[in-house]
Parts: C-alpha cells; sequence; structure tokens
C-alpha cells in the first residue's frame, strides 16, 4: 500500500525493496508488484551505494534484480563481505534517543492503548509488531521478554553475521551464507562506547544469529566492558551458540551484565536434532548450562520447536520432558514454520504435507500456526503441544 501510494504521487520515484523475503525471491517480488523497480538481495550495505550512484545504468551491479524494457533482470550475487569492520558504526538519530526515560515510554504505551480505548484485542495483535516501534519495543522486552535486572534505555548492536550450523529448518544460510563473520572486539566496544558516552545507553541487546561462537573474541569484549566501568546491562535476543559455551565465557558475561541467556535448542529427541533438524547441540550439556546460570543469577530461556516434518508425537512428548527436566526459568515454544527454500519445506513439498492454508507471505518465525500434516501429527496434535500448561 505505501509502494503504490508513492507512485501515484511521482510515478517517477524509484521503489527499492530488500530483507529476507526479497533477498530469496527477488524475481517474484518485482513479478507481484509493478511499482517496486528494484531489489537488493543478500548483504546491502555496497549494493545499495553503488544502485544510488548508478540509477541509470544498472548492468553491472551485483546483488540486485530490476525492471528493464519491461523484463525482468536479476544479476548474479554479491559476494558476502569478509571484513565486517569495514562497515561503517551504525548512524542512530539522537532524536530516538532524546528524553528516552521509563516515564517516556509508559507515557507513549498509554496514548497507544487510549487511541483503542484500551481494546484487549488490540493489546494481543500489538505483540506481534510491537518491537518495531521506537519507544515501545524496549517496555516489550523489559516486561516480557527480559530478565527485570536490565535497564534502560536500550540499543541494539549486531557484532557478527551467519551461522556455522546447517538447521534445515532455518532460512538464515539463504542470505548469509552458511558462514560466521564477526567484527572484531575493537571494533565492537568502539559502537558501545559510543552508546553509552553520546547517547546514555544502559542495557544492549546484541542481535547476532550466534554472538559467541569464538570465545576468545566474546571474552574480549566482557573485558573492554569491564575496564571501561560501564554500568550496563546485556542480553543475547536471538539466541546462543551452545558449542563453546562453558563456565568461563558465562562468568566473563555477567560480569559484563549479562543477566539473562536464550537458548534455542529446538528438540529434546536426539533423533530430531540430529537426523532431521541437523543442528549441532549436545543435549547432555545443556541441564549443566542452565546449572551454572542459576549460580551466576543468569535468567534462562529455552526455546523449542513442534510440528518439524518427520517428527512424532512421542518425539514432542520427549521435547516437553526435556525442557522440564533442564530447569529454564522460562520455556518458549514455537510452532515449525516451512520457510521457502529450506530443505525442510522442500520435504513438506515432496510429500504434500502443507495445509490448504499455506501462505508463505503469511510466514514469519513466531507464528502461532501450524501448516504442516503428516502420516504422524496434524496441526491440531502441534499446537495441543505448544499450549499445554506445565
Amino acid at each position: 500500500m505505501v509502494i503504490d501510494s508513492i507512485k501515484d504521487i511521482d510515478a517517477n520515484i524509484k521503489i527499492i525493496v530488500g530483507g529476507s523475503y526479497p533477498s530469496t525471491h527477488p524475481q517474484k517480488v518485482l513479478n507481484d508488484n509493478k511499482n517496486i523497480d528494484i531489489v537488493v538481495f543478500g548483504e546491502g550495505e555496497i549494493t545499495l551505494k553503488e544502485v544510488l550512484d548508478n540509477l541509470n545504468n544498472l548492468d553491472n551491479i551485483d546483488g540486485i534484480a530490476y525492471k528493464k524494457n519491461n523484463k525482468t533482470i536479476v544479476n548474479k550475487p554479491r559476494e558476502l563481505i569478509r571484513d565486517l569492520n569495514i562497515l561503517p558504526i551504525p548512524f542512530r538519530d539522537v532524536k530516538l534517543y532524546k528524553n528516552y526515560s521509563k516515564q517516556n515510554v509508559f507515557k507513549y504505551i498509554y496514548s497507544l492503548f487510549k487511541k483503542n480505548n484500551f481494546n484487549y484485542k488490540f493489546s494481543i495483535i500489538s505483540a506481534s509488531f510491537v518491537t518495531s516501534l521506537p519507544l515501545v519495543c524496549d517496555i516489550y522486552y523489559y516486561f516480557f521478554n527480559q530478565h527485570r535486572e536490565n535497564k534502560m534505555p536500550i540499543a541494539d548492536i549486531s557484532t557478527s553475521r551467519g551461522c556455522p550450523n546447517n538447521c534445515t529448518f532455518c532460512a538464515v544460510k539463504n542470505i548469509w551464507g552458511r558462514s560466521w563473520r564477526f567484527r572484531t572486539a575493537e571494533n565492537v566496544l568502539e559502537e558501545i562506547d559510543i552508546l553509552v558516552k553520546k547517547y546514555g545507553i544502559k542495557h544492549i541487546n546484541i542481535i547476532d544469529d550466534n554472538f559467541n561462537v569464538s570465545k576468545d573474541r566474546i571474552i574480549k569484549i566482557c573485558k573492554g566492558i569491564i575496564e571501561r566501568d560501564y554500568n550496563i546491562t546485556l542480553s543475547d535476543t536471538s539466541g546462543i551458540y551452545l558449542p563453546t559455551l562453558d563456565e568461563e565465557v558465562l562468568i566473563w558475561l555477567k560480569r559484563a551484565g549479562l543477566n539473562d541467556i536464550r537458548i534455542s535448542i529446538e528438540s529434546g529427541s536426539d533423533r530430531v536434532l540430529h537426523n532431521i533438524i541437523k543442528k549441532n547441540i549436545d543435549l547432555s550439556k545443556v541441564k549443566n548450562i542452565v546449572d551454572i546460570c542459576k549460580k551466576l543469577n543468569i535468567h534462562t530461556e529455552g526455546c523449542f520447536m513442534f510440528g518439524v516434518p518427520g517428527e512424532k508425537i512421542e518425539d514432542m512428548e520427549e521435547t516437553l520432558s526435556f525442557a522440564k527436566r533442564c530447569g529454564f526459568e522460562r520455556i518458549v515454544r514455537f510452532i515449525f514454520q516451512p520457510f521457502p527454500n529450506t530443505e525442510l519445506h522442500q520435504v513438506c513439498i515432496e510429500n504434500n504435507y502443507l495445509t490448504d492454508d499455506y501462505n508463505e507471505s503469511n510466514l514469519y518465525v513466531t507464528g502461532n500456526k501450524c501448516y504442516v500434516k503428516t502420516e504422524d501429527f496434524s496441526p491440531e496434535d502441534v499446537l495441543k503441544f505448544v499450549n499445554r500448561k506445565f
């Protein structure tokens, strides 16, 4: 709607889109909307600059799809940025952080609910998009996702890209490839310096898919925060990399300000985890990590997924039992979402597992619908496990 409205105002304005979905479906995105001129797929920093510098000559720009003479052209992919340190520190408009207090956040939320007559349905719907709204996202994380000791104001930081795992359900590698690239500890600390000194940030959400793959790097970052005597708190909002997590790393993270940790385990069934999802996790290690976190007063959250093609009812039971045994303070249950261009999506296609109401445009990681029906379970079975009370 926004794109169409822009073209109604001025048809000569170039519309450029990017992100996860356009990166995996550049040609489809162009074909589905006649008003989109260019799709940037993959990493966009270098590509977008080249596009803006050469709007009238797009032929030799890697990582884009575009329309030319009523035809859709898809150029070759751009190589991944190997040295993330070459990217500038993200620009943050000071207006987003000015007068950024808990009182102002509450006022903002109150105004939203007042406009909607404190409608309960509005409050539930809000949870699905609230993390994209200025100010509101902080109070959402503060009250619903994170440990109460975390401070405000809050900023997000990305210190690495990609994942060394090769999970069959995940679409991340469609954009980043199966690699893990990182900013150096010194480069990360430079950004934290700006956040703390310029914007007065008190809490940092690390939004990497796997920020602690390198044990040495994460300890260097922690030591840098401690040496600077920054009175901040930390969270890993996307999840932590279990294979390199141990007591030494957790001690340094706690000293640097980490109060809560998310471990994305996916399944408590070894069969599902290693043969179907193909995730590199040693289940025997999980409870020990949770116990160490309790000793260090780090709040733990375990994430599990249900409804994976190839999973059986007994596997789901095993996952719930495993989750309870580990002793997490919070257990989060996700429904498998068959994202296009993933191995498990292809399994669903080949075996006719997708339900009639499947629509890839409705998929999102925290989706509350099951779109898979197999010989071993129905969508209703999956929802029972996701909603079952402990």
